[in-house]
């Protein structure tokens, strides 16, 4: 190989490792906590609540919370988190005729954050649900 090639491909080399170290994107993709649950026309609050639950490292930033049900993203709002490790909880709430939807995120010694769908929600057939936190650049 000659001189030039060598050099080539070293400057090959070095633009392809910063195109890796640089893609923030990849480290700060968006969250999800989610599950699918088969509702009923005609709940009863004696039937289970569906929750889905996971443990997730954040880091420091703001971010977009959003609850997921079906296709729709509403209710979210902005928050700020701080690094360490939380735990993430999504429940569909059963209620006499309809559902709520509620979200939490908790870390130790921090108080817990809530985000919750109080509209009656009245549904039948098979969903996913939960929430979303999604990096603001």
């Amino acid at each position: 190989m000659n001189k030039l090639a060598k050099i080539a491909a070293t400057a090959a080399s070095a633009t392809a490792l910063l195109a890796l170290a640089g893609a923030p994107a990849e480290a700060a993709a968006t969250a999800y906590n989610t599950r699918s649950v088969t509702l009923t026309a005609d709940p009863v609050a004696t039937m289970p609540d569906a929750c889905v639950t996971r443990d997730v490292y954040l880091a420091t930033g703001d971010y977009k919370w959003s609850q997921i049900l079906g296709g729709a993203r509403i209710p979210n709002r902005d928050i700020h988190i701080a690094a360490g490790w939380y735990t993430w909880k999504d429940c569909i709430i059963t209620r006499n005729g309809f559902y709520n939807q509620q979200s939490w995120l908790s870390k130790p010694g921090s108080a817990t954050a809530t985000l919750a769908d109080s509209n009656e929600l009245h549904l039948s057939g098979t969903y996913t649900f939960g929430s979303e936190l999604a990096p603001k650049f």
